[in-house]
Parts: structure tokens; C-alpha cells; sequence
């Protein structure tokens, strides 16, 4: 009777201590799935703080180009060589002044032609921009500064459009266009690897560049990096943002919308499971 009644004590006893043990195994991965998720967040705000940084300086750059005589001279006569000098210059010294390494400023008609890549300036094409650059239309009917991300012949990038007017007279846009570089080397330097994916519809917009092929997933293109170092997600369709673990590294997605409210792409932030994230405050 009392080896009954102590072998009853004992898978008592074992059993308690089993739900225990799980109870505290669910309690422990609880809280590291919210550690993670908070430090994810954290990522997630810092992408788009130093985004919003970005633009917001580009605004500036274009607010204030926009007001220059020289500018205003480009587009009320037609004349490229009014602007191409002082345009370089003030390129070369944001370069120098460490502010933007790549810089492009673009000018456009008040009809939506490209008027001026300053990266292209050679160009005498006056190619028609209406079919796709939507912000363009907005901004002459509004007369109101946009920045944000858009796609247009030669990518996909941060641009701050802004309208040139001239004693009421409205004579088109200028725009400040970033690539996304300064975001690489931003979160590289924490050893955390940054991805603009485009979705691969767009590409036929982007038709003044060719994309290296190992940079193409099956629904998307990366457009900021020279290297894919997402071959494990190839086959991945996102869809908001969310993450995905594979093998020891995560995957950290969020959508791109672009100026016409339009779901262009996603962001792509990648990690292995072993490095922290600390730094990443938010």
C-alpha cells in the first residue's frame, strides 16, 4: 500500500514538474518572440526615420533650387545652358559637403516631359514622363512639394519634387533624386543588410537601365545592391510587413508605397540569428 501510494507521490510529483517545465518553455519563448519583435520595430522606425531624413533634406535641396534664376531661366526660355553650370556645382558641393554622395537633379516641363537629367544632360530627347510619373500631374494641379519613393526610366528612388513657378506663372518641376546607398551603408556598418526590392512589373518603367539577372528573384528585383544575397527567398511573394526565418538568418519586410499611394516593392532588412540588435533603439 504505501509503494502505491509513493509511486502515486512520484507521477504526481513528475508530472507537476513536466508541466512546469513546459509552462516555463512557453514563458521563455514568449518573451523572446517579444524581444524580437521589439527590436524589429525598432528596426523598422529606424529605416523609416532615416528615410524621412532623407527626403526631408532633399526637399530643401529642391525648395530652394526651385527659386533660383537660374533654374528659372532653364525652363521659362528652354535653355539648358541657362542652369547645367550652377547645377553641377551645387551637386559637386553636396558631394563634398558629405550631404548627398549621389545626388541627381532632374527638371521637367509643365507638360511632363523630362526636360533635364543632369546625369544625362546630353539627352535631346524631351521623352514624355505622363504615362508613369503621376506625381508630375499632381503637383501642377496642387502647386505642392511631394518627395517619396517613384519609379521612372532609370529606377527606382527617393525623390522631393517640387513645381517651379515664376511671378505666377508655372513652368514645371524640379526634383532632387537619392539612390538608396546611404541607407546601405547605414545599416551594414551594424552588420544588418538593406534590400529595395521592385516588383518585376515595373521593370518595363525602368527601361533605361538593364538589371544584372542575379539580381532577379521570382517577383522582384533588387535595385540597390550589386550582390542577391536573398537566393533563400527567391520563390517569396510578400505581403505587408512581417519576417520570415531561414536557416539562421531573418528576414525583415515592410511595403515600399510609392507617391501614388501604389505598392511598388518592399524593403528588406536581413540579419543572422546570432548578431544583436541592440543598437537598434528606434
Amino acid at each position: 500500500m504505501k509503494e502505491k501510494k509513493f509511486f502515486l507521490s512520484a507521477t504526481l510529483m513528475l508530472l507537476f514538474g513536466v508541466i512546469m517545465l513546459f509552462l516555463y518553455q512557453k514563458s521563455m519563448a514568449y518573451e523572446e518572440e517579444e524581444a524580437l519583435q521589439k527590436q524589429m520595430d525598432s528596426l523598422l522606425l529606424t529605416l523609416h526615420t532615416k528615410i524621412k531624413e532623407t527626403t526631408t533634406i532633399s526637399l530643401a535641396s529642391s525648395v530652394v533650387l526651385a527659386k533660383n534664376p537660374y533654374v528659372l531661366a532653364c525652363l521659362r526660355e528652354q535653355d539648358k545652358e541657362k542652369c547645367l553650370d550652377y547645377l553641377i556645382e551645387i551637386k559637386n558641393t553636396l558631394a563634398y559637403a558629405n550631404v548627398f554622395e549621389n545626388a541627381r537633379f532632374h527638371l521637367h516641363t509643365k507638360t511632363f516631359k523630362s526636360f533635364m537629367r543632369l546625369w544625362d544632360y546630353n539627352n535631346q530627347a524631351l521623352d514624355d514622363l505622363s504615362a508613369f510619373r503621376h506625381a508630375l500631374e499632381k503637383i501642377k494641379e496642387t502647386k505642392y512639394p511631394m518627395d517619396g519613393v517613384e519609379i521612372g526610366r532609370h529606377g527606382m528612388f527617393l525623390r522631393a519634387i517640387v513645381p517651379v513657378i515664376d511671378a505666377h506663372e508655372y513652368l514645371g518641376t524640379l526634383e532632387t533624386v537619392v539612390d538608396f546607398k546611404a541607407l546601405s551603408d547605414y545599416f551594414s556598418k551594424d552588420g544588418v543588410t538593406f534590400y529595395v526590392l521592385m516588383k518585376n512589373e515595373y521593370r518595363s518603367i525602368a527601361n533605361a537601365i538593364v538589371y544584372d539577372e542575379k539580381l532577379s528573384l521570382d517577383n522582384y528585383t533588387i535595385v540597390n545592391q550589386s550582390f542577391n544575397g536573398l537566393y533563400f527567398i527567391k520563390e517569396m511573394n510578400f505581403q505587408g510587413t512581417g519576417y520570415v526565418k531561414r536557416g539562421d538568418h531573418y528576414v525583415l519586410y515592410t511595403p515600399i508605397m510609392d507617391l501614388n499611394g501604389e505598392n511598388v516593392g518592399f524593403f528588406v532588412l536581413t540579419w543572422k540569428e546570432s548578431l544583436s540588435l541592440a543598437s537598434f533603439k528606434g
